[in-house]
C-alpha cells in the first residue's frame, strides 16, 4: 500500500482528480518525470538539500535513506530518544499521511523542522504574504509553505502535544555574499539507477565555518494559520479547509479512487499524458478529458483553446474566461471572446496576434479578413512593416545570443545565491552583400573562474570594429548585460568604466523613471516576429526553437541553399570546418523540413567512444548519450562541466559551441527570411 506523501500532497494541490495517475506511475506516463536528471543539474534542488545537512551536522547515523515506511519510521523514533539530534529524512505517520522531513532539529521536547528548498528568496523585498492582503498566502510561495504546513501537521499528530514543533523554509538567501569557492562542485549530482543522487566531495564539512548561503526563515505561524484553516485562498484553493483537505485526499490516494473533476485551466498543462517519448504508458489526461468533457478520440486532435498564445500581460486569465463559456475548441472562439489589446505599438497587437492564430488554425475568413493583405500562401507576412524596420538597421549585422546559469549554489566566491553567470556567448556576422559568417564566440571551460567580466571584454573586443546593428532574440541577453553592469560597478576591475560604458551603449536600461536606450540598442528579433509573422505551425509559441522550423518550410530558397553541406566550408564557422561542413536542411518523411535542433551532434560523438564503451562510463559522463539542444540543456552540461575530467570536458565544450552556434544561425536564418520576403 503507497501512503500520502509530501510529493502526492502537492499533486493534489495541483489537482486532486491527477491522484490516480500520480499513484499509479508505473503504468500511466508522466512528462514531469522524462528529464529529472537535467533539471537537478540545472536547478541545484540535490545540491541544497546535501548543504543544508552539512550546515547541520547531521551524523550518518541519522540520515535515514530507506525507502521502507515501517523502517524509517522506527529507526527514526528510536533516534528521538536523544535529548539532543539532528536527522535527515526523518520518518513520520499519522493515520495514512507519511513524511520525510529534511532535517529535523531536536532540542528537548522542541523539534524544528526544516524544509529545504532551491527556491531563491530575497528577505529585503520578498514575502510570505500578500502585501495588499495579508491573510492570503503570496502565489508564488505557496506551494513551499503548504508543503511545510502538511509536515507540521503530520509530525504534530503523531508526536502528540507534549512535543512543539516549529516550522522552518531554508533557502538560498540573495542576499548573502559567499565567502567559499566553488560551493557548487562540493555536490556531485549523479544519476542512481532511476533515482537523482548527491556525492558529496571531500571537504565539503569545512563549509561549517564559511558564511551560510541558506537561511532558515520562520513560517510557523502562518503553517499554524493555514492548519487551522485561517487563511483566506484556502476555498479557492483547496474547496475546503486544510485539515478537510489532508483527509480527503489521502483518503482518495491510499484507496486509489478516480476523483474526477469538471474540467479546468489547469487540465491544459496536466502532464500524465503519453507521446513518443512514453510509448506504452497510459494516458490520464486523456481519460479525464473523456470523462468530464465528452471528449471523443477524434477531438483530441482539435485545435483547442489550450493551444492559444497568452503571452505578455492581460492574457493571463484569458483560457480560465473561455473555458467557463465552454469555449473548449478554437473554432468556438469569437472575435467578441478576445479582449481588445491598447494600441500604441507598431505591427500585430497581441489581440491581433491570437485572433490571426485562430483563424489560421480554423479557417474562419470572417476572422482574417482584415489580415488578408499580410496573408501569403497562408503564412503571415507583414512586408511593409518588416521593410520599415529594415531600413533602420545598419550593415554589417551581428546575431548574438548567450548562454547562462543561475544556479543556487555559488560556482565562485563573491557571489551570490542565484546571481547570474555568462558563460557562453556565439556571434554571427552578415555583410551588406549578404556573405554571412560565424564571426566568435566565448566559452569559460576553466574550473573555479568567475567568467563574466572576460565575457564581456571579449563580447565588448568583437562588436566594437564597427557601428553595425546588433541583433539578440527576446529579452535574456540585455537583462543579462545588465545584471554584469551591477556586478562590474561593484568590482575594483580596472576597466569597468570602459567595460560598463560599453553595456549602457548596446542595452536599455531605467535611470529612475526616465527610459534610456544606448546608441546601439539590441534589435530584439522576437518582437520583429511577433509583430510582423506568424506561421500556423508555430501555434500558441514564438520561442525561436518553433519559428526556425516555420520558417524553413516556408523558404524553397533557404531550402535549396542549406540543403547542401556549405556551412563551415563556403560560409566560416568557428566549429564546423570544410572536412566536416553542415547541411542544416533535411527532410522528414512527408517532405517536411526537420528542425536542425534535432540534429546536433550528441556528447558522445565527441568522446570517440563506441556505444558499448559508453554503457562503462563512470558518473561524471552521464550526459554523454544527450545532445544539447535547448537552453535546460546547456546549463545542465556546463553545471557537469565543472566537475568533469578532461575528456568530458572537451566533448561537453564542443557540444556546447555547436549548439550556440546554432541559435546564432537560426537568427540568421530569420533575417535570410525577412530580406527574401520584403526584395
Amino acid at each position: 500500500m503507497k501512503l500520502f506523501t509530501k510529493s502526492a500532497f502537492k499533486q493534489a494541490l495541483f489537482c486532486p482528480a491527477s491522484l490516480f495517475y500520480y499513484y499509479d506511475r508505473e503504468h500511466y506516463a508522466n512528462q514531469m518525470n522524462e528529464d529529472d536528471f537535467l533539471q537537478a543539474l540545472a536547478e541545484g534542488g540535490n545540491q541544497v538539500g546535501d548543504l543544508a545537512k552539512v550546515y547541520y551536522d547531521v551524523h550518518a547515523d541519522a540520515d535515514i535513506r530507506v525507502l521502507d515506511y515501517d523502517k524509517s519510521k522506527e529507526i527514526t523514533t528510536d533516534l528521538l530518544k536523544r535529548d539532543e539530534v539532528n536527522i535527515a529524512e526523518a520518518a513520520f505517520r499519522w493515520k495514512n499521511c507519511f513524511i520525510r522531513a529534511d532535517i529535523i532539529e531536536k532540542k528537548g521536547d522542541q523539534i524544528n523542522l526544516i524544509e529545504v528548498k532551491a527556491k531563491s528568496w530575497d528577505p529585503s523585498k520578498d514575502s510570505f504574504v500578500m502585501k495588499r492582503n495579508p491573510n492570503k498566502v503570496d502565489p508564488g510561495i505557496l506551494e513551499y509553505v503548504y508543503d511545510v504546513a502538511f509536515q507540521k501537521y503530520v509530525i504534530q499528530k503523531a508526536l502528540g502535544p507534549g512535543i512543539t514543533v516549529k516550522a522552518f523554509l531554508m533557502m538560498p538567501d540573495k542576499t548573502i555574499l559567499s565567502d567559499a569557492d566553488g560551493i557548487n562542485q562540493y555536490f556531485r549530482v549523479v544519476k542512481d539507477g532511476d533515482r537523482v543522487s548527491i556525492v558529496r566531495e571531500a571537504g565539503a564539512e569545512k563549509l561549517r565555518n564559511f558564511t551560510h548561503v541558506l537561511k532558515p526563515f520562520d513560517v510557523d505561524n502562518l503553517c499554524s494559520r493555514i492548519i487551522e484553516g485561517n487563511t483566506a485562498e484556502q476555498m479557492e484553493l483547496m474547496g475546503c479547509k486544510f485539515t478537510d483537505f489532508v483527509d480527503k485526499m489521502s483518503d482518495i490516494y491510499v484507496e486509489h479512487k478516480h476523483e474526477f473533476l469538471p474540467v479546468s485551466e489547469r487540465c491544459f498543462k496536466c502532464p500524465f499524458y503519453s507521446n513518443e517519448k512514453t510509448p506504452g504508458m497510459l494516458d490520464g489526461k486523456r481519460e479525464c478529458w473523456k470523462k468530464m468533457a465528452d471528449f471523443k478520440d477524434a477531438d483530441f486532435c482539435r485545435p483547442s483553446a489550450g493551444d492559444l498564445w497568452c503571452g505578455l500581460m492581460g492574457a493571463r486569465s484569458l483560457k480560465k474566461e473561455l473555458l467557463e463559456k465552454g469555449k473548449i475548441f478554437m473554432s468556438d472562439i469569437t472575435t467578441g471572446d478576445i479582449p481588445a489589446s491598447r494600441t500604441g505599438s507598431a505591427g500585430l497587437l497581441p489581440s491581433d496576434r491570437r485572433l490571426l492564430q485562430i483563424g489560421l488554425t480554423t479557417g474562419n475568413q470572417s476572422m482574417l479578413s482584415r489580415f488578408k493583405p499580410n496573408l501569403h500562401n497562408g503564412v503571415y507576412v507583414d512586408i511593409p512593416g518588416l521593410k520599415a524596420e529594415m531600413a533602420n538597421w545598419k550593415f554589417p549585422l551581428h546575431m548574438i545570443d548567450f548562454e547562462t546559469t543561475v544556479v543556487a549554489l555559488p560556482f565562485y566566491a563573491e557571489m551570490r545565491p542565484y546571481e547570474q553567470v555568462a558563460f557562453q556567448f556565439s556571434h554571427h556576422i552578415i555583410e551588406k552583400d549578404g556573405t554571412i559568417r560565424h564571426a566568435g564566440q566565448y566559452l569559460n571551460t576553466a574550473k573555479h573562474h568567475f567568467p563574466n567580466f572576460e565575457f564581456v571584454r571579449e563580447l565588448k573586443r568583437q562588436l566594437e570594429g564597427d557601428n553595425g546593428t546588433i541583433f539578440r532574440y527576446a529579452a535574456h541577453e540585455n537583462s543579462i548585460l545588465r545584471a554584469i553592469h551591477e556586478q562590474l560597478d561593484a568590482s575594483s576591475e580596472p576597466d569597468k568604466q570602459a567595460l560598463m560604458s560599453f553595456i549602457d551603449s548596446i542595452t536599455h536600461y531605467k535611470d529612475g523613471n526616465t527610459e534610456v536606450a544606448g546608441s546601439r540598442d539590441m534589435v530584439d528579433l522576437l518582437v520583429m516576429v511577433r509583430r510582423y509573422y506568424y506561421h500556423p505551425s508555430m501555434k500558441g509559441s514564438n520561442s525561436i526553437k518553433v519559428v526556425l522550423p516555420a520558417i524553413l518550410n516556408s523558404s524553397k530558397a533557404i531550402q535549396a541553399k542549406y540543403e547542401r553541406p556549405i556551412y563551415g566550408s563556403e560560409i566560416p564557422s568557428c566549429n564546423f570546418d570544410a572536412a566536416s561542413a553542415k547541411a542544416w536542411i533535411t527532410y522528414a518523411q512527408d517532405g517536411s523540413v526537420e528542425n536542425p535542433y534535432k540534429h546536433l551532434d550528441t556528447i558522445a560523438s565527441f568522446l570517440e567512444v563506441t556505444p558499448e564503451e559508453l554503457e562503462h562510463f563512470d558518473t561524471e559522463r552521464q550526459m554523454a548519450d544527450e545532445s544539447i539542444a535547448n537552453g535546460g540543456a546547456a546549463l545542465a552540461a556546463y553545471t557537469k562541466l565543472q566537475f568533469s575530467d578532461e575528456v568530458c570536458t572537451d566533448a561537453l565544450a564542443k557540444a556546447l559551441l555547436r549548439y550556440c552556434e546554432l541559435d546564432t544561425m537560426s537568427m540568421v536564418f530569420i533575417w535570410e527570411y525577412f530580406r527574401e520576403m520584403t526584395a
